[in-house]
């Protein structure tokens, strides 16, 4: 009987996404700092950056490759049964 094995997760995309959506919310934080409060960049281009980050950076850097993963397990699996039922 064979033990099963932890899967090993390589988060190492996923953290560059992750570190380039903190970039993205300081660069948004950024932007309404620089401008007068009543400027382009404090009303406008700020806030859309932010949510831009908030709702698409970093969810995109939390589910990134997860499915990937799991197809890529699978048929990992898959040929290891072949293999065993063929030797």
């Amino acid at each position: 009987m064979q033990r099963k094995r932890p899967k090993k997760i390589d988060l190492s995309r996923n953290l560059k996404l992750y570190y380039g959506a903190i970039g993205v919310i300081i660069l948004g934080y950024f932007f309404l700092l620089i401008g007068d409060a009543d400027s382009f960049t404090s009303i406008t281009l700020g806030p859309i950056i932010l949510v831009a980050g908030y709702l698409a950076a970093v969810p995109i850097a939390l589910l990134y490759g997860v499915h990937k993963k799991e197809e890529n397990d699978r048929s990992q699996e898959s040929k290891n049964t072949t293999k065993k039922k063929n030797s």
